[in-house]
């Protein structure tokens, strides 16, 4: 019974070890790029249908090519109403260009930045979100918007989940990509559940081996215990 014991402890390891797996492959992390102009962000709202969730990046970037102009994020994270440095998550004023060193590598200004990106919580981050974007032409404000975005939670689905990268509103080459499947997790998670089913096979035939081999051993020590 030892041995039966074992088998059957070494098949539910195996099958929580899998169903681990499934969970932790099945959301990919996705970033959205909102493009930041003249006429305010775009898109303007991160909706429920854009499927946005935990764990998965907003890219701002800075697209206003007028003179002395420059634009921040503010995303009211602690969902008060209230946009403050203390609670809040504040972008640096965004410029639509930087001067780079000779090399073109490194900006010459380190406080210079083009884009602002942020990545929302795995854990316990769904909800709905307002954001603002400040724009201002040297320190005169001229523009702000107020929008939303909105953070599904991740139950761990395979389907419709964009890839990493894809890119929404003005700015994109070809807004007819959309949202794709990952085709190779869907693969990964067939080929988990036939890893499942060998195993299983497996450590049951191990199991009956193991019994019949110990009840042999039994009858062998009764026949030579009798004689």
């Amino acid at each position: 019974m030892r041995g039966f014991n074992f088998a059957a402890w070494t098949l539910i390891s195996l099958i929580s070890l899998s169903l681990l797996q499934i969970n932790v492959s099945a959301h990919t992390p996705n970033t959205i790029t909102s493009i930041l102009s003249d006429e305010g962000p775009r898109p303007e709202n991160i909706t429920q249908s854009t499927d946005f969730f935990e764990g998965d990046e907003v890219w701002f970037l800075m697209k206003d090519s007028e003179e002395n102009v420059s634009m921040r994020v503010i995303i009211d994270i602690d969902g008060d109403g209230v946009f403050n440095q203390s609670n809040d998550v504040f972008s640096s004023w965004m410029n639509y260009s930087c001067e780079l060193n000779e090399n073109g590598t490194e900006t010459l200004d380190e406080n210079c930045t083009v884009d602002f990106k942020y990545t929302f919580s795995e854990n316990n981050s769904a909800g709905t979100y307002f954001y603002q974007v400040e724009r201002r032409v040297e320190e005169n404000y001229t523009n702000s918007w107020l929008n939303t975005i909105f953070v599904g939670i991740d139950i761990h689905e395979e389907d419709n989940v964009p890839n990493v990268g894809d890119c929404f509103g003005a700015g994109c080459n070809d807004d007819s990509e959309g949202l794709t499947v990952d085709s190779d997790d869907g693969l990964e998670l067939d080929l988990i559940k036939i890893l499942i089913l060998v195993s299983a096979i497996g450590v049951i035939g191990m199991s009956l081996s193991i019994i019949r081999e110990s009840r042999e051993d039994e009858d062998l020590e009764k026949k030579y215990g009798e004689e």
